[in-house]
Protein backbone atom coordinates (compact mmCIF):
# COMPACT_ATOMS: atom_id res chain seq x y z
CA UNK A 1 0.00 0.00 0.00
CA UNK A 2 2.63 2.32 0.83
CA UNK A 3 3.99 1.26 -2.72
CA UNK A 4 1.09 2.72 -4.48
CA UNK A 5 0.68 5.58 -2.51
CA UNK A 6 4.12 6.92 -3.13
CA UNK A 7 3.63 6.11 -7.07
CA UNK A 8 0.64 8.15 -7.26
CA UNK A 9 2.24 11.07 -4.90
CA UNK A 10 5.15 10.95 -7.63
CA UNK A 11 2.81 11.04 -10.52
CA UNK A 12 1.31 13.68 -9.26
CA UNK A 13 4.04 15.78 -8.58
CA UNK A 14 5.15 15.04 -12.38
CA UNK A 15 1.94 15.81 -13.87
CA UNK A 16 1.86 19.13 -11.96
CA UNK A 17 5.53 20.34 -12.81
CA UNK A 18 4.14 19.41 -16.43
CA UNK A 19 1.29 21.27 -16.19
CA UNK A 20 3.12 24.49 -14.68
CA UNK A 21 5.32 24.21 -17.66
CA UNK A 22 2.82 23.95 -20.17
CA UNK A 23 0.84 27.07 -18.49
CA UNK A 24 4.44 29.53 -17.91
CA UNK A 25 4.52 32.18 -20.55
CA UNK A 26 6.67 32.01 -23.70
CA UNK A 27 9.37 34.29 -23.86
CA UNK A 28 8.11 37.36 -26.27
CA UNK A 29 10.68 38.38 -29.17
CA UNK A 30 11.59 41.98 -28.93
CA UNK A 31 9.40 44.75 -30.67
CA UNK A 32 10.53 45.66 -34.04
CA UNK A 33 12.37 49.28 -34.44
CA UNK A 34 10.31 51.58 -35.92
CA UNK A 35 10.61 52.71 -39.40
CA UNK A 36 12.74 56.26 -39.79
CA UNK A 37 10.59 59.25 -40.05
CA UNK A 38 10.88 60.92 -43.53
CA UNK A 39 12.90 63.67 -42.94
CA UNK A 40 13.15 66.47 -45.94
CA UNK A 41 17.06 67.27 -45.27
CA UNK A 42 19.35 66.50 -48.33
CA UNK A 43 20.68 67.37 -51.28
CA UNK A 44 18.31 66.88 -54.48
CA UNK A 45 18.59 67.19 -57.89
CA UNK A 46 16.06 66.79 -60.69
CA UNK A 47 14.04 68.12 -64.03
CA UNK A 48 11.26 69.96 -64.95
CA UNK A 49 8.88 70.81 -67.95
CA UNK A 50 5.78 73.65 -67.96
CA UNK A 51 4.29 76.03 -69.88
CA UNK A 52 5.45 80.05 -69.21
CA UNK A 53 3.76 82.94 -70.79
CA UNK A 54 5.20 86.70 -71.11
CA UNK A 55 4.32 90.03 -71.26
CA UNK A 56 6.78 91.49 -73.55
CA UNK A 57 6.14 95.34 -73.69
CA UNK A 58 7.40 97.62 -76.08
CA UNK A 59 7.17 101.37 -77.06
CA UNK A 60 6.56 100.54 -80.61
CA UNK A 61 4.43 96.94 -80.36
CA UNK A 62 2.18 98.35 -77.05
CA UNK A 63 0.14 100.29 -80.14
CA UNK A 64 -0.46 97.41 -81.73
CA UNK A 65 -1.63 95.65 -78.83
CA UNK A 66 1.75 94.55 -77.47
CA UNK A 67 3.21 90.71 -77.65
CA UNK A 68 2.57 87.98 -75.34
CA UNK A 69 5.37 85.50 -76.51
CA UNK A 70 4.10 81.73 -74.73
CA UNK A 71 4.77 78.25 -75.43
CA UNK A 72 6.18 74.80 -73.49
CA UNK A 73 9.76 74.42 -71.66
CA UNK A 74 11.45 72.13 -70.03
CA UNK A 75 15.16 71.94 -67.61
CA UNK A 76 16.29 71.16 -64.71
CA UNK A 77 17.45 71.98 -61.02
CA UNK A 78 19.20 71.33 -58.16
CA UNK A 79 18.71 72.35 -54.27
CA UNK A 80 19.65 71.71 -51.01
CA UNK A 81 16.88 72.07 -48.06
CA UNK A 82 17.44 71.34 -44.31
CA UNK A 83 14.10 70.23 -41.98
CA UNK A 84 14.03 71.59 -38.17
CA UNK A 85 12.47 69.70 -35.44
CA UNK A 86 9.24 71.69 -35.78
CA UNK A 87 8.63 70.79 -39.03
CA UNK A 88 10.01 74.05 -40.58
CA UNK A 89 11.66 73.68 -44.33
CA UNK A 90 14.41 75.93 -45.47
CA UNK A 91 16.08 75.59 -48.66
CA UNK A 92 18.07 76.93 -51.50
CA UNK A 93 17.19 76.20 -55.51
CA UNK A 94 18.71 76.72 -58.68
CA UNK A 95 17.24 76.18 -62.13
CA UNK A 96 17.74 76.72 -65.99
CA UNK A 97 14.41 76.40 -68.22
CA UNK A 98 14.86 76.36 -72.11
CA UNK A 99 11.72 77.00 -74.40
CA UNK A 100 9.83 78.47 -77.35
CA UNK A 101 8.45 81.26 -76.14
CA UNK A 102 7.40 83.24 -79.12
CA UNK A 103 4.96 85.75 -80.63
CA UNK A 104 5.15 88.74 -83.90
CA UNK A 105 2.92 91.56 -84.50
CA UNK A 106 2.38 92.20 -88.45
CA UNK A 107 1.18 95.59 -89.50
CA UNK A 108 0.13 96.58 -93.02
CA UNK A 109 -0.89 100.12 -94.47
CA UNK A 110 -1.18 100.49 -97.96
CA UNK A 111 -3.07 102.71 -100.53
CA UNK A 112 -3.26 102.92 -104.35
CA UNK A 113 0.32 103.85 -104.74
CA UNK A 114 1.96 103.40 -101.62
CA UNK A 115 2.25 100.34 -98.93
CA UNK A 116 3.95 99.96 -95.46
CA UNK A 117 5.13 97.06 -94.15
CA UNK A 118 6.14 96.50 -90.70
CA UNK A 119 6.57 93.19 -88.30
CA UNK A 120 7.57 92.51 -85.19
CA UNK A 121 9.05 89.16 -83.43
CA UNK A 122 10.04 88.53 -80.13
CA UNK A 123 11.16 85.16 -78.06
CA UNK A 124 12.53 83.96 -74.82
CA UNK A 125 14.42 80.44 -75.30
CA UNK A 126 16.14 80.70 -71.65
CA UNK A 127 14.97 81.98 -68.27
CA UNK A 128 16.16 80.52 -65.02
CA UNK A 129 15.89 81.62 -61.24
CA UNK A 130 18.18 81.38 -58.04
CA UNK A 131 15.64 81.05 -55.01
CA UNK A 132 15.39 80.58 -51.17
CA UNK A 133 12.04 78.08 -50.45
CA UNK A 134 10.79 77.98 -46.71
CA UNK A 135 7.39 75.33 -46.08
CA UNK A 136 6.17 73.22 -43.66
CA UNK A 137 6.52 69.38 -43.67
CA UNK A 138 3.20 67.39 -43.11
CA UNK A 139 4.84 64.39 -43.04
CA UNK A 140 5.80 63.08 -46.84
CA UNK A 141 3.85 66.77 -48.43
CA UNK A 142 5.73 70.35 -48.35
CA UNK A 143 3.83 73.32 -49.00
CA UNK A 144 6.49 75.98 -49.52
CA UNK A 145 6.53 79.27 -50.21
CA UNK A 146 9.87 81.00 -52.58
CA UNK A 147 11.39 83.90 -53.82
CA UNK A 148 14.48 84.94 -54.83
CA UNK A 149 16.47 86.06 -58.53
CA UNK A 150 15.02 85.58 -61.93
CA UNK A 151 16.73 85.86 -65.26
CA UNK A 152 16.00 85.34 -69.42
CA UNK A 153 17.25 85.37 -72.76
CA UNK A 154 15.40 87.37 -75.16
CA UNK A 155 15.32 88.21 -78.63
CA UNK A 156 13.33 91.15 -80.66
CA UNK A 157 13.90 91.30 -84.41
CA UNK A 158 12.38 94.26 -86.89
CA UNK A 159 11.23 94.24 -90.49
CA UNK A 160 10.11 97.00 -92.54
CA UNK A 161 9.49 96.81 -95.95
CA UNK A 162 7.74 100.09 -97.98
CA UNK A 163 7.18 99.74 -101.24
CA UNK A 164 6.08 102.85 -103.87
CA UNK A 165 4.55 101.89 -107.16
CA UNK A 166 5.07 98.05 -106.48
CA UNK A 167 8.60 98.43 -106.10
CA UNK A 168 10.46 98.24 -102.50
CA UNK A 169 12.04 101.54 -101.84
CA UNK A 170 13.06 100.43 -98.16
CA UNK A 171 14.08 97.16 -96.69
CA UNK A 172 15.36 97.32 -93.32
CA UNK A 173 15.76 94.20 -91.00
CA UNK A 174 17.50 94.46 -87.46
CA UNK A 175 18.24 91.71 -84.03
CA UNK A 176 19.12 92.30 -80.95
CA UNK A 177 19.24 89.66 -78.02
CA UNK A 178 19.63 90.65 -74.60
CA UNK A 179 20.03 89.15 -70.86
CA UNK A 180 17.08 90.42 -68.59
CA UNK A 181 17.27 90.13 -64.51
CA UNK A 182 15.24 90.84 -61.79
CA UNK A 183 13.13 88.77 -59.44
CA UNK A 184 10.48 86.03 -58.83
CA UNK A 185 7.67 85.24 -56.34
CA UNK A 186 5.60 82.08 -56.24
CA UNK A 187 4.21 78.90 -54.37
CA UNK A 188 4.53 75.23 -54.54
CA UNK A 189 3.48 71.80 -53.66
CA UNK A 190 6.31 68.92 -53.06
CA UNK A 191 5.48 64.81 -52.13
CA UNK A 192 8.02 62.64 -51.30
CA UNK A 193 6.86 59.58 -53.15
CA UNK A 194 9.48 57.34 -51.75
CA UNK A 195 12.09 58.00 -49.18
CA UNK A 196 14.73 59.17 -52.81
CA UNK A 197 12.16 60.64 -55.45
CA UNK A 198 9.16 63.63 -54.65
CA UNK A 199 7.75 64.80 -57.34
CA UNK A 200 6.10 68.47 -57.68
CA UNK A 201 3.86 71.56 -58.99
CA UNK A 202 5.14 75.09 -59.05
CA UNK A 203 3.95 78.74 -60.01
CA UNK A 204 6.28 81.84 -60.35
CA UNK A 205 5.86 85.17 -61.12
CA UNK A 206 9.22 87.20 -62.59
CA UNK A 207 9.53 91.01 -62.85
CA UNK A 208 12.20 91.06 -65.43
CA UNK A 209 12.63 94.62 -65.95
CA UNK A 210 13.74 96.58 -68.44
CA UNK A 211 16.64 96.61 -71.06
CA UNK A 212 17.12 98.40 -74.46
CA UNK A 213 17.52 96.36 -78.02
CA UNK A 214 19.66 98.02 -80.33
CA UNK A 215 17.48 97.98 -83.87
CA UNK A 216 19.37 100.84 -84.87
CA UNK A 217 17.81 102.92 -82.50
CA UNK A 218 17.15 102.02 -79.03
CA UNK A 219 14.17 99.82 -78.04
CA UNK A 220 13.44 99.81 -74.85
CA UNK A 221 11.65 96.92 -73.18
CA UNK A 222 9.79 95.37 -70.00
CA UNK A 223 9.03 91.93 -69.74
CA UNK A 224 7.31 89.78 -66.95
CA UNK A 225 6.85 86.14 -66.64
CA UNK A 226 4.77 83.60 -65.48
CA UNK A 227 5.45 79.60 -65.33
CA UNK A 228 3.66 76.70 -64.45
CA UNK A 229 6.14 73.37 -64.06
CA UNK A 230 6.02 70.11 -63.19
CA UNK A 231 8.99 68.21 -61.71
CA UNK A 232 10.96 65.26 -60.10
CA UNK A 233 13.58 64.90 -57.91
CA UNK A 234 16.29 62.49 -56.62
CA UNK A 235 16.96 63.49 -52.90
CA UNK A 236 20.34 62.33 -52.21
Amino acid sequence: MKVAIGIMVAFGLVSAAHAADLTSPLPHEPPAAPAPAFTWTGLYLGAHGGYAGADFKTEPTDAYGGQKPDGFFGGGQAGYNYQFSNNIVLGLEADASFGDQKDDISVLLASDEVSFGLDYATRIDAFGTVRTRAGYAVDRFLPYVTGGLAWANAGLDFHRVITADGNVAVDNRASDKQTFTGWTLGAGLEYAVTDHITAKVEYLYADLGSKDFDLGTPIRADITLQTVKFGLNYKF
